[in-house]
């Protein structure tokens, strides 16, 4: 689901999160504590997808070429 490299920087992201959305709680300023909250929850997800590794599968076939990463092979030098 997730590489293993980055769930050490997941699980710090997620520590941090609950802390910011825990200190937004006692803010009185309604809009600041939603936008707090809301830019917590948006770095933690874009974190979460940085570090996401997908399930891929590929036939072998010697008419493609395999990527290995997500995207479109633009240029093929030798």
């Amino acid at each position: 689901m997730f590489h293993r490299e980055g769930y050490k920087i997941i699980i710090v992201s997620f520590i941090l999160c609950a802390a910011v959305a825990l200190f937004a709680q006692k803010i009185d300023i309604i809009w600041l504590r939603y936008v707090l909250q809301v830019f917590s929850i948006f770095m933690l997800v874009m974190v979460l997808q940085f570090f996401r590794n997908p399930k891929r599968a590929s036939t072998l076939d010697n008419a493609h070429v395999l990527s290995p990463v997500d995207g479109k092979v633009v240029v093929i030098e030798e």
